[in-house]
């Protein structure tokens, strides 16, 4: 797992226009997943921070004032209307199920979407009990035919971890604490089930409890060498 921060910024003596350039940085997999879409996202990104720094500072790319009229403003609406927030949206939609999917909490969701609890558990709600719309389909499905993705990638016998060492569903005991909950010494010696692996190669473990519902603990970050096989005992 590469710790290259996959954002960049090239200052502006060496960029290509003078002012900085931004780098985002894919790995293979990711570029294979995304194919030509990958370039026309950053076009229209590109896009939404042109009309950023024209509606503040009013001056062209040239750096001198400039008024622009009713055509200067097509593409960036256009980009940014009729292209980039719908399936902005339609990823954060997929990001939602996909997070719910995957043995997510509600207050998890809250926090990451900044809003109360009952907001989160609503607007999840809403969303799960609806069919995925067609930008939330293309978050999964677009691009390429061959993504070389996995069904269901929560399906329990599914390899996680490096080396594949585990697999979901399988009982495992805690060895190790890593991360900020480091001083959880308590936590070594309880056994539960893996439940998926995020994309940092962190593994989630539930059933800590020995609740069906997690009360606490309910997401772990373990590195694989952290965990041993419980089946067994």
């Amino acid at each position: 797992m590469t710790r290259v921060d996959p954002i960049g910024f090239v200052p502006a003596q060496e960029s290509r226009l003078g002012g900085g350039d931004i780098v985002i940085s894919l790995t293979p997999a990711q570029s294979k997943a995304l194919g030509a879409e990958a370039g026309t996202m950053a076009d229209w990104f590109h896009s939404a921070l042109y009309a950023m720094a024209l509606l503040r500072s009013g001056r062209g790319i040239d750096g001198q004032p400039y008024f622009a009229g009713p055509n200067d403003w097509y593409t960036a609406i256009n980009d940014l209307d009729n292209r980039l927030i719908r399936r902005l949206e339609g990823i954060r939609d997929a990001a939602i199920r996909a997070q719910a999917r995957s043995g997510g909490t509600v207050q998890d969701l809250a926090l990451a979407m900044d809003v109360s609890r009952s907001t989160a558990q609503y607007r999840r709600e809403t969303l799960l009990n609806a069919m995925p719309s067609t930008w939330e389909q293309w978050a999964e499905d677009g691009g390429p035919d061959d993504k070389g993705r996995i069904e269901d990638p929560y399906k329990p016998g599914t390899p996680v971890g490096d080396d594949d060492q585990f697999v979901i569903g399988q009982k495992v005991r805690i060895t190790g604490v890593s991360g900020l909950l480091a001083d959880r010494t308590d936590l070594i010696g309880k056994t539960g089930r893996v439940a998926s692996e995020a994309s940092d190669g962190q593994i989630t473990v539930r059933g800590l409890s020995g609740k069906d519902r997690e009360t606490y603990a309910d997401f772990l970050g373990f590195e694989p060498t952290e965990l041993e096989s419980a089946e067994r005992n």
